[in-house]
């Protein structure tokens, strides 16, 4: 078994990357979603992705609405 730590505001978190569903940047943090519980690590979504072993990200890329449309 293969386990990665995370840095976290309280203690250091060790995560099974078998284990982790999802990866989300937040506004200051990122959101790891497991199967038993989520964690908001301090590590930047390209970092945490890279250690759970991640071989390609997938990044939306969806241009926002900058100004309104008038028709």
């Amino acid at each position: 078994m293969r386990l990665v730590k995370l840095t976290t505001d309280d203690n250091p978190v060790f995560l099974n990357p078998d284990f982790v569903v999802s990866v989300r940047k937040g506004m200051r943090d990122t959101a790891v979603q497991t199967v038993a519980a989520q964690y908001i690590v301090k590590e930047a979504p390209e970092v945490v992705a890279r250690l759970l072993g991640a071989e390609e990200l997938a990044v939306d890329i969806t241009p926002a609405l900058t100004k309104a449309i008038d028709i």
